[in-house]
C-alpha cells in the first residue's frame, strides 16, 4: 500500500526536434497567450515531483532553478529516464525561444523534485521528502501529477503542512476513469489541494479521466504536445497534462499578485480565482466529471468582460465567501 507508480499515460509519438515555435492548444484553451504582455510568471517558483526532468533540454535548461533526487543514487542527479517529468515541466514553463514549444508560464522559476524511477515507481518516503524540500525552498505552488489509493494520517498531515505552508497544491485526478465512479485518488482527494480533470480539444471529458466528488476544475489532457527526452518533444494523453496547465495558470495569478499587491496570494484565494472564472461544461454546476469546468483567462476568440456587479454576486452566492475576498477575486479578474 506505500508503493507510488506514475499514473498510467499515453505516449502518442515522438520527435526529435521542432524548428517552429509551437504553442499547444491546452496553452491556447487556458487562455495563458492573453496574460503573456503582462506576466510570464515572473518570480514564482513552481515545484515538480515526477521522474525528473532532461536537464539540457534548450526549452527547459534555463528555467530551472534548483533540483535534488530521493528516488535513489546521487542527490542532484535529476536527469529524466522516464520522459514523464520533462513533460510535465515543459507543460508548465518551456522558455519561449523562437523553437520548440512554450509552456503556459514560461518564465516560471522550476524547482525539481526527482520522486520517481525509471520505471515510474516510488514510495510514500520519497514524496514526503520532496515535498518538505520544495517547502524549504519557499515555492508557490506544487505540481503532483500522480495518484495512488493510498492514504494515511501522516500523508494528510504533509499535505495540511503544505497548504499552512501558503503552498497551492495542484494534482491529478488519476486515469482511473473507465473503472466507474469514485475513483480519485491520493493527493487529489485531499480537501486542501486542487483535483484536475482532463478534457479534450472539444472540451468533452475524457474517458480516462477519474471521476468523484474531489473532481475541481478542467484543463486540457489529450493530445498535449510538450518537451520530452533526448531534447525531443512528444505527445502525451492522461490527466498528468491536464495537471501542470493549471500549475503554469497559478504562477501567473501568483505573478499577478506579487505585481499588483506586493504579496504572494494564499492557497484559498488561488482556488476561488480558479473556480470563479471557469466555464460550467457539465451544464448545472460543479460535479464529478469536469469539477466546476474549464479554467481560461479568457477565450482567445471571445470577449473577456467583466460585469463588476454580478461577478461578485455570483461569487459570494456560489462560493460563500466574504465581501473582502469577493472584491479581491474581481479585481484580480479585471487586471
Amino acid at each position: 500500500m506505500n508503493n507510488f507508480k506514475i499514473s498510467d499515460y499515453t505516449l502518442i509519438s515522438v520527435t526529435s526536434n521542432q524548428d517552429s515555435e509551437i504553442i499547444d492548444y491546452g496553452v491556447k484553451m487556458v487562455g495563458a497567450p492573453l496574460e503573456w504582455n503582462e506576466t510570464m510568471g515572473e518570480g514564482v517558483k513552481v515545484g515538480i515531483i515526477d521522474t525528473g526532468i532532461c536537464t539540457s533540454h534548450p526549452d527547459l535548461a534555463s528555467r530551472i532553478e534548483e533540483g535534488i533526487n530521493f528516488s535513489g543514487g546521487h542527490l542532484s542527479d535529476i536527469e529524466d529516464a522516464n520522459g514523464h517529468g520533462t513533460h510535465v515541466a515543459g507543460i508548465v514553463a518551456a522558455e519561449r525561444n523562437g523553437k520548440g514549444v512554450v509552456g503556459v508560464a514560461p518564465k516560471a522559476k522550476l524547482y525539481i523534485a526527482r520522486a520517481f524511477d525509471k520505471s515510474g515507481k516510488t514510495n510514500y518516503n520519497a514524496i514526503e521528502k520532496s515535498a518538505l524540500w520544495l517547502a524549504d525552498c519557499g515555492v508557490n505552488v506544487i505540481n503532483m501529477s500522480f495518484s495512488s489509493s493510498f492514504t494515511s494520517k501522516r500523508y494528510a498531515n504533509l499535505i495540511r503542512y503544505l497548504h499552512h505552508k501558503g503552498i497551492t497544491l495542484i494534482c491529478a485526478v488519476g486515469n482511473e476513469g473507465k473503472n466507474g465512479n469514485n475513483t480519485i485518488g491520493y493527493p487529489a482527494n485531499f480537501d486542501e489541494t486542487i483535483a484536475v480533470s482532463a478534457v479534450d480539444i472539444n472540451k468533452t471529458i475524457a474517458d480516462f479521466s477519474s471521476k468523484g466528488s474531489a473532481a475541481e476544475i478542467s484543463a486540457a489532457g489529450i493530445n498535449i504536445y510538450s518537451t520530452y527526452l533526448d531534447d525531443g518533444y512528444a505527445l502525451l494523453s492522461g490527466t498528468s497534462m491536464a495537471t501542470p496547465i493549471i500549475t503554469g495558470a497559478v504562477a501567473i495569478l501568483q505573478a499577478k499578485g506579487m505585481m499588483r499587491y506586493n504579496r504572494s496570494l494564499t492557497p484559498d484565494e488561488i482556488r476561488l480565482l480558479l473556480n470563479i472564472y471557469t466555464e460550467d461544461l457539465s451544464g448545472y454546476g460543479r460535479d464529478d466529471r469536469y469539477g466546476y469546468g474549464l479554467f481560461s483567462f479568457g477565450r482567445i476568440s471571445g470577449s473577456d468582460y467583466v460585469d463588476i456587479r454580478r461577478t461578485k454576486e455570483k461569487i459570494e452566492s456560489r462560493f460563500s465567501v466574504s465581501s473582502k475576498m469577493a472584491d479581491l477575486v474581481v479585481a484580480m479578474l479585471l487586471c
